[in-house]
């Protein structure tokens, strides 16, 4: 045998045993009527609760039963969002917000004024703020349900928000900016990037840093006041948010189908290569491996080091971001319609 027959071998056998040594399993699959671009939530008492592009939301039981497909008017984009008191909100392309109680009954709904696709943020015990393409970021009060002091930016609709220790909000919009705005609506700060901040969340690691991925391919590293620092180029689009491992990595996908593990100087750690755009956001499981899904419509489990553990493929590309349940298992939206609740196994 040639010395490059025998290394070949080697390594064919090496992931052979270690693909079928660890695994990842389907505990089970509910098929809805369309793709699914929502990211699912898990709450505190360990429901599920999924918005779909057939106009449903779907809320399922800590024993992934189905409670409810509540139907509303559009379809849905935006991810649920659980509040202090245990109810869920989620938004829909019909301009309303939905509100569910704890046990995933339906409480009410209200027309603030825009399409949502926003992911809500509760900024106090009794105020929540979201985004709509008409108000831009809008806070609304639980005690009276008055929607009040709104910040007038561009296009926030798909946005998703983080907030830091003095109150403002950070966020990315479709004029190519990320907003630094305070619990009055006031506008602090504002950085201006080449392209859309569409999905991928300005998130706050610690008072001065603040990470945003933009569809002009860059990873920004920008301080409170929103000045560049530092900045990461991939050769794809940016959508979903950055990961901050145990150790300070920053793990973040692009469309140039590939996962970067970042220092936080900006400096390439690893890279993991998939055959698909990765849209979704990488996930920490609860045993600090990660989860990755790609637009080759596998769900791949990687190590810290961006070493493949497992792989599994649903019957679609993969835009939805995983959601962890308290027991390590996981819940996934693919494009072929199904949500799959998954669980990796070491054997």
């Amino acid at each position: 045998m040639s010395k490059s027959l025998f290394i070949s071998f080697v390594l064919s056998f090496s992931f052979y045993f270690s693909s079928s040594a660890q695994k990842i399993e389907l505990i089970s699959k509910y098929k809805t009527k369309s793709k699914l671009y929502s990211t699912p939530i898990v709450t505190r008492n360990g429901l599920i609760v999924f918005g779909g592009h057939d106009k449903h939301v779907y809320i399922f039981d800590a024993n992934s039963e189905l409670i409810t497909n509540h139907k509303t008017k559009k379809w849905i984009h935006a991810t649920p969002y659980e509040l202090s008191n245990g109810d869920i909100v989620i938004g829909s392309y019909d301009k309303y917000i939905y509100v569910f109680n704890r046990e995933g009954k339906f409480n009410y709904k209200y027309k603030p004024g825009g399409y949502i696709f926003s992911k809500p943020l509760q900024i106090s015990d009794t105020t929540y703020a979201f985004g709509t393409n008409k108000l831009g970021l809008a806070f609304y009060n639980m005690n009276d349900s008055s929607i009040y002091q709104f910040a007038k930016t561009k296009r926030i609709t798909h946005t998703d928000m983080s907030m830091d220790s003095r109150g403002y909000i950070y966020l990315g919009a479709m004029d190519k900016r990320i907003y630094a705005i305070d619990n009055k609506a006031k506008i602090r700060h504002t950085f201006k990037g080449k392209a859309w901040f569409m999905h991928s969340r300005p998130t706050v690691v610690n008072n001065n840093l603040i990470l945003a991925g933009s569809y002009d391919h860059n990873l920004y590293f920008l301080d409170s006041t929103l000045s560049l620092k530092t900045k990461f180029e991939t050769q794809g689009k940016i959508h979903g948010n950055p990961l901050i491992l145990d150790d300070s990595t920053i793990v973040i996908g692009s469309f140039d189908k590939n996962v970067y593990f970042i220092d936080m100087q900006g400096k390439l750690k690893y890279t993991f290569k998939t055959e698909g755009k990765v849209i979704s956001t990488p996930v920490k499981m609860l045993d600090g491996n990660i989860i990755v899904c790609s637009y080759d419509q596998y769900i791949y489990v990687i190590s810290p080091k961006a070493e493949l553990l497992a792989k599994y493929k649903t019957g679609g590309p993969i835009f939805s971001t995983p959601a962890i349940r308290s027991d390590g298992s996981f819940v996934v939206g693919s494009n072929d319609h199904y949500i799959y609740f998954l669980k990796y196994q070491k054997k």
